[in-house]
């Protein structure tokens, strides 16, 4: 008897292992047993040998933490890893839910082929499961809709209850059938529509927070955002959407670091919820900020409950990321191409960081490094007499200068930044001791041009002639202009932080996709919400056709675009002008899944709306983007792995999404992505150590002779390398400093967004030979692209 219990014993004990498991199961990456769910990742189906894995998706906020406590898998088996949570009634994980592996420092797997759970490149859990859906949201004082599914719902008003968060209780008069699954509730007394409330189904046991979608989808305004002078009426006009406000304040300052305002205002609001002040004269160069006053219900940072001024989200001049808006007059454009902006299908786009491109330019003036005007300086060249800078982008032949974010984006301040890290060896040896070097992926004020890239020594707010000037050097020579945007998500909540900029204070649940509990969504921290916000989606258009408008731009490259619903895309394509450039990366699910689940508004590249970034064609081509570690097969086509025939498919464009050769980008290496060079290395993935050139030829080659639109990485085409970051991942903390205190995470070599010399142009090695001592043939190399 004792043997049959320790045998039992010993069977319940025992890990589960791969024979547990079917094909099915390991492919889709899922297995429900009753109220257990199990994620398992095989190893041999990913044809990899982790150190590490774990899982994240859209039930979590697609947090990208490799060490999340209850995320991380454990190795079971050879080659099985485990990961079992308790999720009953499908609580926890619901069924389509889209989720991802990682592995080792934080490499991102694509779903195995063959499973039939894919959807935007993503796994999908239980998408066999219908989702059951009690969701609610308040239309008007009188009106709460409730939307079901997988329910049997009453007419019978007593099965109803309304709460605010404070638990007083409101009864339901009415209840009216107003479409299939949903129900028109009657409050008996009227609410207060900017409150927060929750309704509750007694048979059914189900509580849901009432969003404000049924009174947002439907509030516009096409009045003028911002601070704009109307020469017609001798005004300054301020105006500010803020739905949900009970009273808004305007400051005007006279110096930017002036403590206590000249003037202050309170806005008057009209119907449409736009808060508005006129000021006699053109107050161009006034400074000023707000505060924006509110019900103290959750999900809110109305000033009762968070006592900060805030930035105009339409402000063109705004002092850096922290600092004060200044009223500026329009810039007038520089002048359109001669010959108009390139067909997408004749595009050979050039992607460059205004800071990287200029910091170690020979001959340019302290004053202009790192500045647009330093950007377009001509005449420089190095000391083999090579062309650099701007005159080599025009010696290149590229038809499109494509710039890495140029809107005002997230700069930690100097002063905290030199006090946490001047002196620290790690810092300095990256050349990030004396300022938070950024690629700029974390816009904070979307009408404003970046203010450190102004020339040093010049006035706040010269950067918007500054840019302006750059356009038109560029379209003097031929070449058009577009500018990478980030509207997908902003600096408000970046690294673990709140910042408490604009958006967050004027109505977090207007501006960004919010859990039921009313807290930010997003694996980079936030996400806009352009569905049901016709006013944030005119904020996406706004700023596009401002860029166009005040300095000439010819188009863009989307950030994370798979995140932007599909029909205000169109709106964008539509609303300025289909001559225009436009193309953007589909990957990177939204964490919301009612976002996800909604074909309207979900996209990815068999139905995207812009061009996109056809990563098939680069995987074919030179490999997946970050870490390679097998020669053979880790760099494409080009490194000798075989895959003939899906090379062909990327040279002709006849990959599965590529209706015609304009649906997708190609290209090899982009700002994300290991530089080309250090993949073709010849030792230790080090580019400047010697490459295999025969290799990175054919991978050019393929690149440059395939059809429909290209972009190059900038410095590939003179084998710039990314190999002085090392591959490790560092997170030290700012300590000491108020709002700016927690981590900042330093991922190394696989992407360098945050460490400046890695990005840097090494502006003296074009032109070098092997005779020049050099472990590359620098100049053979260039002459080829």
């Amino acid at each position: 008897m004792k043997n049959l219990i320790f045998f039992l014993l010993l069977i319940f004990t025992c890990k589960l292992s791969a024979a547990d498991f079917s094909e099915t199961e390991k492919l889709q990456g899922f297995k429900i047993d009753g109220n257990k769910t199990y994620f398992v990742f095989d190893a041999k189906t990913y044809k990899v040998n982790p150190k590490n894995v774990s899982v994240t998706g859209s039930f979590i906020g697609w947090n990208s933490e490799m060490k999340k406590e209850g995320w991380v898998l454990s190795k079971t088996s050879e080659t099985l890893w485990l990961l079992e949570k308790e999720n009953p009634d499908f609580e926890l994980i619901a069924p389509m839910d889209e989720f991802k592996f990682r592995i080792n420092e934080g490499e991102w797997l694509n779903p195995p082929q063959k499973a039939k759970n894919i959807k935007s490149g993503n796994l999908v859990f239980a998408h066999e499961t219908k989702r059951k859906i009690f969701k609610a949201e308040i239309v008007d004082s009188d009106f709460i809709r409730v939307i079901f599914d997988g329910y049997e719902l009453s007419y019978n008003p007593k099965d109803y209850l309304l709460k605010n968060p404070k638990g007083e209780e409101f009864a339901v008069k009415k209840v009216f059938y107003e479409a299939n699954g949903k129900l028109h509730l009657v409050p008996a007394k009227k609410l207060d529509k900017r409150r927060v409330f929750y309704v509750t189904n007694k048979k059914i046991n189900k509580t849901a927070f009432c969003s404000f979608d049924g009174w947002f989808r439907h509030l516009y305004s096409g009045k003028e955002l911002g601070a704009n002078y109307s020469k017609k009426q001798n005004k300054t006009w301020f105006r500010i959407f803020a739905p949900r406000a009970t009273k808004v304040k305007l400051y005007l300052y006279k110096k930017h670091d002036d403590t206590e305002p000249y003037k202050t205002v309170e806005l008057k609001k009209d119907e449409n919820c736009v808060w508005e002040f006129a000021e006699t004269g053109n107050l161009h160069g006034t400074y000023y900020d707000y505060t924006i006053h509110g019900f103290d219900d959750p999900g809110n940072h109305f000033y009762e409950t968070n006592p900060v001024h805030v930035s105009d989200p339409y402000a063109r001049v705004n002092l850096d990321t922290f600092g004060k808006c200044r009223v500026w007059n329009k810039t007038k454009p520089a002048k359109p191409l001669k010959n108009g902006i390139p067909k997408m299908k004749d595009v050979i786009a050039y992607e460059v960081h205004v800071q990287d491109f200029t910091t170690a330019l020979s001959g340019l003036p302290e004053n202009k490094k790192g500045t647009f005007e330093g950007f377009f300086q001509q005449g420089l060249k190095n000391k083999k007499g090579e062309k650099i800078g701007f005159d080599h982008i025009v010696e290149f032949g590229a038809n499109v200068v494509h710039l890495q974010p140029v809107q005002e984006f997230l700069h930690f301040p100097n002063d905290v930044w030199q006090k946490n890290f001047l002196n620290d060896k790690y810092f300095t040896e990256r050349g990030i001791n004396k300022e938070n070097y950024q690629w700029g992926y974390r816009t904070s004020h979307a009408l404003a041009v970046e203010t450190r890239y102004r020339t040093k020594g010049t006035e706040f707010g010269s950067q918007n002639e500054q840019f302006r000037d750059l356009v038109q050097a560029f379209h003097n020579k031929g070449i058009a202009v577009i500018a990478d945007y980030v509207f997908n998500h902003t600096a408000e909540r970046m690294d673990l932080r709140n910042y408490f900029l604009n958006f967050s204070v004027i109505d977090q649940q207007y501006y960004y996709r919010n859990t039921e509990k009313l807290t930010f969504i997003g694996e980079y921290g936030t996400e806009t919400k352009s569905e049901d916000r016709p006013m944030v989606a005119r904020w996406i258009v706004d700023q596009c056709k401002i860029f166009i408008n005040e300095f000439g731009i010819d188009g863009f490259r989307i950030d994370l675009a798979g995140q932007t619903d599909e029909q205000t895309l169109k709106l964008l394509v539509s609303e300025i002008g289909k001559d225009k450039i436009v193309y953007g990366e589909p990957w990177i699910a939204s964490a919301d899944p009612n976002y996800e689940n909604n074909p309207d508004w979900d996209w990815y590249k068999e139905d995207a709306p812009i061009t996109f970034f056809q990563d098939d064609s680069r995987n074919a081509f030179c490999g997946p983007p970050s870490n390679p570690e097998n020669k053979q097969k880790d760099r494409g086509f080009a490194g000798g792995n075989g895959e003939r025939e899906q090379a062909k498919k990327s040279l002709s464009k006849t990959n599965a999404e590529d209706k015609t050769t304009t649906s997708g980008i190609n290209y090899l290496d982009i700002h994300d992505n290991w530089a080309l060079a250090d993949r073709f290395a010849k030792n230790n993935w080090d580019g400047r150590q010697g490459i295999d050139e025969n290799r990175l030829k054919i991978a050019a080659t393929l690149l440059f002779t395939s059809l429909g639109p290209i972009v190059l990485h900038g410095g590939t085409e003179f084998l710039r390398s990314k190999a002085s970051a090392p591959l490790e991942e560092k997170t030290p903390e700012i300590k000491d400093s108020g709002i700016h205190n927690g981590p900042v995470y330093l991922h190394g070599k696989r992407d360098t967004y945050n460490l400046r010399l890695a990005n840097e142009f090494n502006w003296e090695t074009k032109g070098k030979t092997l005779k020049d001592g050099v472990n590359c043939d620098y100049k053979g190399i260039y002459e080829f692209w």
